[in-house]
């Protein structure tokens, strides 16, 4: 029971990025994020996207996996605010089909 509850806790801050601490933005992504209304509301439906992927069930092991990878091959890749709304919409898809 401990370790769910660890395991919990570690999602919970992956999902917090849907509220980012923007004085905390290193990357060019994070930075072009805290800019962008457009892309923080992306980043509000995809952390959305997760906590219902996490009530249906799906295994926040795999979830908080597969959210790393997504982040650095995919997210922290975009240069421009077209490429990163792209990105954040096939991941909130992807949560959602899930």
């Amino acid at each position: 029971m401990m370790r769910v509850a660890a395991l919990l806790l570690a999602l919970a801050s992956l999902q917090a990025q849907g509220a980012m601490d923007c004085s905390r933005a290193r990357s060019n992504a994070e930075k072009m994020l805290c800019s962008n209304p457009r892309l923080m509301q992306a980043d509000e439906q995809l952390a959305f996207a997760w906590r219902e992927a996490i009530r249906r069930g799906v295994d926040p092991k795999d979830l908080q996996e597969s959210q790393r990878e997504w982040l650095r091959d995919v997210r922290d890749a975009c240069n421009d605010t077209e490429c990163m709304l792209r990105a954040y919409q096939d991941r909130t898809a992807d949560l959602d089909n899930r």
